[in-house]
């Protein structure tokens, strides 16, 4: 009897001819031919397996036997089941060796890893199962992405049947998410919702496809695809024997579900009651959604009749949060109908704040206009055009450039068309965007060309949109228009978009704001004029020189110019109706009330008066009122910048108790009680006119989110940090207690008359609003860090976390602050929250080294930077946070980097690339390509650099990132500048420049600037390089970066050197280097050292000269690189030539010669040319000196390096004059041999030895220092 193991021996060697011999009998000589093996071969196998009984001979040739048949078939299946399991070893790597998985589920399966180069094409496969599919399937450990359960909902409402098996966390995080989906799943028929204690691996079975998917920490790792029979049988088996074991979820889901949605029999289908109403409002059946929101100003209104504002009563009055609100209505999305333009229209109302539909029908906005093909066009003219040929479009722009106007007025202007039905949904709408599928039923549903508008499209909460604009993008009848800040929409890298949705993003046609000009201010006053019935008040010319004003270009221009024909026409707090006479805060816009209540304006009143100083003036308004309004106005407009809506309902949760009087501020120790509901009123109302808008029967409007932001900001200037951080922490505390508190609820119910939407709101969910205001709140610091100390130094953080806070933000906030005070260049605020900061776990330590890696590399301490970057490497990988791990690695490459230790930043840089290649983030991997090219470029400076920018490059234009598109280009310039291609490095220059502009990234756009003026200076441009620093300079001041004021400095005293201006240049020069010592920026101040020590030897002060060479010495210590030493040297040895001392002189620049060349530092290299060929000439080696200045002569040409040139000129002339002299005078005639034999470039070869063609060179590069250069003032 043969062994089992040479059955399996024999099988393996010889499987082809049983598989052959297994469909027919072949004679030997047959099988030769038939498997194209030798005589001899088919001889020994049939030996073989006739012995092992595996085939026997027959009359017409050999078979197979039946134990060789079977044997055969069992390992063609295992050879195949090792197949499939080998091409899907890396997505079964996070799997257990005990997971329940059959082979059968991978056979001829297709496998998909969450990977570069497409790191989302299992969501895309596993999406692609489940659109469309008639029965599903699944057990998943948890969700991969949220549309999973809208996909599911899909099915069951189409008829089809579900089965669903969720891991317990899985479970619990989809009934608070996704209620309203997984409920209507539950209600089908046949359908089931059951969840286990946990689920291994991840199954789908959907129409014929089976999935395998495999998760790691949550997050979606891999999957296998298969449309084999037995895979899908086996998927469906595994669901089964899940859902059975597990316990049913389908009543709880479905009773969840009516309780979010509260559907009646009228809507019991799901239809959306803001377009379909649900009974006729004569009858005392159900109440439509648009007969709520008729009454609701009037059931909102609190004891004075005043209602509170809400981001929907910009539509009229939505009551957005009311319980009966439909899944689309509570997360913003609105009808823009009869109803919605209903109401009463101010006129003023736009000129405080974004105008209401109301508003917009009635004319009182005006409609903008930009310059098209030669014409005149309205920009919302041109939306509407390409929008109706179904092409999705952005509108973009800076905050205050009228974006949401303009969209509105498109909403309008198609609804009255007759094009078809408009959905809306605002900047402040409502819960985050997830019902994707409610929303694709309503806009492909119905007649007409259905439009959808979405505000602030950049929001996390509006980022689902994008993706269902891209699935309707081949739908002629539906278009989508976004509205986007143009700063986070430029910068790719921070939008909450998948890589599919980014590439889509490349198709919308992105039209831009256009700056105001001047026939635009004409129109804008002309039409408040119309509006306010009053003359025009204001010289439009003066007026848009007036906004342009360095201090309001920030917060935009369209901002600053309606404040100014607000003021002009004498118009403040219109609706100021309630309230104590002459409290409105007018002082901040210039105005009054008189005695008969109307307003007037005070006697300094004018339109040349700034936004910010009209917004200083309303901070010593507040804070001179009673209590609590300095508490009201602060927290109003933190509210406002943070985007939480209902502000005038809040402001309630400020009445800590039913304290008497009517004092209160938080800001205490100093015994006042609270203050009370009618205090609170007061103090809303002192507001009007200023933060707040209050039109008609619409309630409180908060202005525009910047004019809220100078405020915080005039506030953080005008009150000690821990003052201001202690009010707006109690004033924040007492919001987010409304969470866990159900007296404090009551307490604002009863304040603003019962009817309180937004109470109603935090009661269903009061873990999700905690969260979401949370993020809200502390988002403004990080959006604008400036307003870092309204949030303390961590030590005494004022903001207390309500309980219903989940445990995943708690340990967030001390991060958050620190990083605010990091980006505010705030270094020392930086420090003392990180010393405070106590995380709770690993990713936390890590951040917080992270952080003070970061200050310290801001302060030149690179050694220490490095290592806290190198721990924080060490946490972030042993918290799994591969994220955070790149981001460490790229901070040390950028401290080695600026240590000049370009191996070491090199390693990093690319250690950086593999990681983000491994987590497939494209953004990632293009900033760490440009961090591998800086560091290339101060290695060598081959061409590689270039290289790996275009690669960088390339990537972040295929993301349509313009902001990182930028930077790269601004590299290149810096690069192309070294390698002396002053046209390419101007032109690549420009185009960052472009791009900064674009993006409003002021910081950057001032760095571009003062490189285009190095190429000025280069060039020997000095009134253009002046200009350019100048302008950097203003924007430095502007933006309050006191390091980029300091390069502006140095720039502008290097530039008056270069003319020969040595007094300008010491002063200026001098500035910058006190600012930049204040800054302990070392290596800069080496920079200006060197410069300073030659402007002392061209004055002949020698003295002081050495003075500062010690000086830049001692200050780049071991930190010097290539250009920095090359510098050094180069100082020295003029230096020294300057002293007589020619063979120090002599190796001094050899030297810097050496390290110019080796980082690739072409205008250093000439310079030092030129001075070696100088002291050449001293040693008397006319030969040599001939040499060095002939190479200057060259390369200073090449490269347009003016210094460079003229020196080495002057040189040559004087060496070949007749009668130079001296104990060390050159040979005349070696330099006339050794120019005629090699003579340069620049020079014709019959006057190589003429000494009036090199002063005439000379004088033709040199510069003109005849002061014609416009200098700014110091100071």
């Amino acid at each position: 009897m043969t062994e089992p193991s040479e059955l399996v021996g024999a099988v393996e060697r010889r499987l082809d001819f049983l598989e052959r011999l297994a469909a027919e009998p072949l004679r030997k000589h047959e099988l030769v031919d038939a498997l194209g093996h030798s005589r001899s071969t088919v001889n020994r196998a049939i030996d073989e397996l006739e012995a092992a009984g595996l085939v026997a001979s027959e009359t017409d040739g050999y078979r197979t036997t039946l134990s060789g048949r079977l044997l055969a078939t069992e390992y063609r299946e295992f050879l195949t089941a090792a197949d499939d399991l080998a091409a899907a070893g890396d997505v079964l790597d996070p799997l257990g060796a005990d997971v329940d998985v059959d082979p059968a589920v991978l056979r001829e399966a297709e496998t998909y890893r969450a990977a570069a180069p497409d790191p989302y094409r299992p969501l895309e496969v596993l999406d692609g199962a489940l659109a469309d599919a008639d029965a599903v399937a699944a057990a998943l450990p948890a969700f991969p992405y949220p549309r999973v359960a809208e996909r599911l909902r899909r099915t069951a409402a189409g008829g089809g049947t579900v089965d669903l098996a969720l891991a317990d966390r899985a479970y619990r995080h989809a009934a608070e998410r996704f209620a309203d989906d997984l409920g209507a799943v539950a209600r089908r028929e046949g359908s089931r919702v059951a969840a286990v204690d946990a689920v291994d691996a991840g199954v789908v079975a959907a129409d014929g496809t089976a999935l395998l998917l495999t998760f790691d920490d949550g997050t979606l790792h891999g999957a296998a695809a298969s449309t084999e029979p037995e895979a899908v049988e086996w998927a469906e088996r595994k669901v089964r024997r899940l859902i059975d074991r597990g316990r049913d979820t389908g009543d709880a889901l479905a009773a969840m579900d009516d309780a979010e949605s509260g559907e009646t029999e009228g809507d019991a289908s799901g239809d959306d009651l803001s377009e379909e109403g649900a009974g006729d409002s004569s009858t005392d059946g159900d109440r439509s959604e648009q007969e709520e929101e008729a009454d609701s100003p009037r059931r909102s209104a609190g004891a004075d009749g005043r209602t509170g504002r809400t981001g929907g009563r910009l539509f009229g009055g939505t009551g957005s949060d009311d319980p009966g609100r439909s899944p689309l209505a509570a997360q913003g999305f609105h009808a823009v109908d009869e109803d919605r333009l209903s109401g009463d229209p101010d006129p003023y109302g736009p000129l405080r704040t974004t105008a209401s539909f109301p508003e917009v029908d009635a004319g009182y906005v005006l409609d903008r206009t930009a310059v098209r093909d030669g014409e005149r066009r309205s920009i919302a003219g041109l939306l509407v055009d390409g929008l109706a040929e179904g092409t999705d479009h952005a509108l973009v722009g800076p905050p205050g450039s009228g974006k949401s106007t303009v969209c509105r007025s498109v909403a309008v202007e198609w609804y009255r068309s007759g094009r078809g039905p408009v959905t809306y949904r605002p900047s402040d709408g409502g819960d985050p965007f997830a019902a994707t599928e409610r929303l694709r039923e309503r806009v492909t549903t119905g007649d007409g060309h259905h439009l959808v508008v979405v505000e602030d499209a950049v929001d996390p909460g509006a980022a689902e949109a994008v993706s269902l604009a891209r699935e309707l993008a081949d739908r002629d009848d539906v278009s989508f228009l976004f509205d986007a800040r143009e700063e986070p929409y430029d910068d790719p890298d921070g939008l909450p978009l998948s890589p599919a949705d980014l590439r889509y993003r490349r198709e919308i046609v992105t039209v831009r704001m256009p700056r105001l000009d001047a026939r635009e201010v004409e129109r804008f006053v002309a039409h408040v004029a119309d509006c306010t019935g009053s003359a025009p008040a204001a010289d439009p010319d003066a007026l848009l020189d007036d906004v342009r004003r360095a201090d309001d270009e920030r917060v935009g221009e369209l901002l600053a110019l309606v404040h100014r024909l607000v003021r002009a026409s004498g118009e403040g707090a219109t609706g100021s109706a309630a309230g104590d006479p002459g409290e409105s805060a007018g002082g901040a816009s210039g105005e009054h009330e008189t005695g008969d209540g109307t307003v007037g304006r005070s006697a300094d009143a004018g339109p040349e008066s700034g936004l910010e100083a009209a917004v200083a003036e309303a901070v010593r308004e507040v804070r001179n009122r009673p209590p609590p309004t300095a508490d009201v106005a602060v927290l109003v407009n933190l509210l406002n910048v943070a985007g939480v809506g209902d502000v005038g309902t809040l402001a309630y949760a400020l009445v800590d108790g039913p304290a008497e009087g009517s004092g209160g501020d938080l800001d205490g120790g100093n015994g006042d009680p609270s203050p009370t509901a009618d205090g609170v009123r007061r103090a809303l109302d002192r507001l009007v006119g200023t933060a707040l808008v209050c039109s008609g029967d619409e309630g409180y409007r908060a202005v525009h989110d910047e004019w809220s932001v100078l405020f915080l900001e005039r506030l953080v200037e005008r009150e000690p940090a821990p003052v201001v951080a202690r009010r707006v922490g109690r004033a924040v505390s007492r919001v987010l207690a409304l969470a866990d508190d159900p007296t404090r609820r009551a307490r604002v119910r009863r304040a603003v008359g019962g009817d309180a939407p937004t109470v109603d709101r935090i009661e269903r969910d009061p873990a999700a609003w905690a969260a979401e205001t949370v993020r809200a709140v502390y988002g403004v610091g990080r959006r604008y860090p400036r307003l870092a100390p309204l949030y303390g130094r961590v030590r005494y953080a004022w903001i207390d976390l309500p309980d219903a806070c989940p445990d995943g933000l708690r340990d967030r906030p001390p991060e958050w602050v620190t990083r605010m005070y990091v980006e505010a260049g705030d270094l020392d605020g930086a420090a003392a929250a990180l010393d405070a900061w106590r995380p709770a776990d690993e990713a936390g330590a890590a951040e917080r080294q992270r952080g003070y890696g970061d200050v310290a590399r801001r302060r030149g301490e690179y050694d220490a930077a490095r290592e806290r970057y190198e721990r924080a490497e060490e946490l972030f990988a042993a918290a799994g946070d591969r994220g955070g791990l790149a981001a460490a690695v790229r901070g040390r490459a950028q401290a080695a980097h600026f240590d000049g230790d370009f191996e070491e930043a090199y390693e990093a840089a690319s250690r950086a690339y593999a990681i983000a290649v491994e987590v497939g983030d494209p953004i990632a991997e293009a900033k760490a390509l440009m961090d591998v090219g800086n560091a290339l470029d101060g290695l060598d400076g081959t061409d590689a650099v270039l290289a790996h920018y275009r690669v960088a490059g390339d990537l972040f234009r295929a993301y349509d990132d313009t902001h990182g598109a930028a930077n790269v280009r601004a590299n290149q310039a810096v690069a192309l500048r070294r390698r002396g291609d002053l046209d390419a490095a101007e032109r690549t220059a420009r185009r960052a420049l472009d791009g900064y502009r674009t993006v409003g990234d002021e910081h950057r756009e001032a760095i571009s600037l003062l490189n285009l003026a190095a190429v000025a200076e280069q060039r020997g441009a000095v009134g253009e390089a002046v200009a350019r620093a100048a302008e950097a300079r203003a924007i430095a001041e502007r933006v309050g970066s006191e390091l980029y004021e300091a390069f502006a400095l140095s720039h502008l005293g290097s530039a008056a050197h270069v003319a020969g201006d040595l007094d300008r240049a010491e002063r200026y020069l001098t500035d910058a280097l006190e600012r930049l010592d204040a800054l302990d920026a070392d290596t800069r101040c080496a920079m200006v050292t060197a410069i300073l020590a030659e402007v002392a030897i061209d004055r002949g002060d020698l003295g002081a000269a050495e003075r500062r060479v010690d000086r830049t010495a001692s200050l780049l210590d071991d930190h010097a690189g290539h250009k920095r030493l090359a510098e050094l040297d180069r100082v020295r040895g003029r230096l020294a030539l300057a002293r007589g001392d020619a063979d120090a002189a002599a190796a001094a620049l050899e030297s810097a010669v050496e390290s110019a060349r080796a980082g690739g530092f072409t205008q250093v290299e000439a310079q030092a040319l030129a001075a070696l060929g100088a002291a050449a000439a001293e040693r008397g080696d006319g030969e040599a000196a001939a040499s060095r200045l002939t190479a200057a002569l060259d390369l200073g040409h090449r490269i347009e390096a003016v210094r460079a040139v003229v020196a080495a000129a002057d040189e040559l002339a004087d060496l070949l004059a007749e009668g130079r002299g001296g104990s060390s005078a050159t040979d005349r005639e070696t330099v006339v041999d050794a120019l005629r034999e090699s003579p340069p470039e620049a020079v014709p070869a019959e006057s190589a030895a003429d000494p009036a063609a090199y002063r005439a060179l000379a004088d033709r590069w040199r510069v003109d220092g005849d002061g014609a250069a416009t200098y700014p003032p110091l100071g």
